[in-house]
């Protein structure tokens, strides 16, 4: 089964606020999984295929 994390579990892995994981939900650059109006979650696999193609050189 696939990991599921809340979006601001993901702002404290990648040390960037929570807006920053909003607005890349928003943007459609991270892919989340709508429960409610302001209930997302992200896959294991999208944030492994967002930090990929979002790698920092």
């Amino acid at each position: 089964m696939n990991k599921l994390f809340t979006p601001k579990q993901i702002a404290n892995k990648l040390g960037v606020s929570e807006f920053t994981i909003w607005r890349y939900i928003k943007a459609g650059k991270l892919k989340a999984i709508k429960l409610t109006k302001r209930n997302f979650r992200i896959e294991q696999k999208d944030l492994n295929q967002f930090l990929k193609k979002h790698k920092t050189k």
